[in-house]
């Protein structure tokens, strides 16, 4: 029993001391309940990656410099395909806009990834930040989706542990902007979603 706890502590002492960089790949699965409320209405979705640095942050350890977590592919390109299916999936036209199209910019302003300080990692907080832009002609609709998650794990969170993490609050913001009713009127077609009759 003596052995086995020796054992542990030293593989926790090793893991806390020096981590290396893991590269996420960025794949959020977004639930949408398939309706019509787009009315086939045309939607040119844009992504953007408005963080100031490539990072999501560090993995922690007394080497956090290098123990960084970085995306494997395309931020941007990943934003608007996940929000373009699920507008599609919602009844817009997504895919094949027409020249009326309304203008639908996603910006992922923060996707922070922040382990607790110390030479071992048990918990990690995660905040985000998304916004979303919805142009038509002279009128613009607005809308932020922000979430602040911590996970408590046993020992430092492995590459899947990380990219789960990473990939779930990304999903729940795309998926809150998904059921924004007045963010999908707009898209719809009105103007002022959010004035009352």
């Amino acid at each position: 029993m003596r052995s086995l706890l020796t054992v542990l502590i030293a593989a926790l002492v090793v893991s806390g001391c020096a981590l290396s960089p893991q590269r996420i790949e960025v794949d959020p699965q977004v639930r949408v309940k398939a309706s019509n409320v787009g009315h086939n209405r045309s939607i040119q979705v844009l992504g953007v990656d408005s963080r100031g640095k490539n990072e999501f942050g560090s993995r922690g350890g007394v080497y956090d410099e290098t123990a960084l977590l970085i995306p494997s592919n395309d931020i941007k390109a990943v934003i608007a395909d996940t929000v373009r299916n699920g507008l599609q999936s919602l009844g817009f036209n997504a895919f094949n806009p027409g020249g009326d199209a309304t203008t639908l910019e996603v910006r992922l302003e923060q996707l922070d990834y922040i382990p607790e300080p110390g030479s071992v990692v048990n918990r990690v907080d995660l905040n985000l930040v998304l916004q979303a832009e919805a142009r038509r002609g002279p009128t613009t609709h607005t809308g932020t989706y922000k979430s602040s998650v911590e996970h408590k794990t046993p020992f430092t969170p492995s590459l899947a542990q990380n990219r789960q993490m990473i990939n779930d609050i990304l999903a729940k913001a795309i998926e809150r902007l998904l059921q924004d009713p007045e963010m999908l009127a707009f898209l719809a077609g009105a103007d002022f979603p959010g004035d009352s009759e």
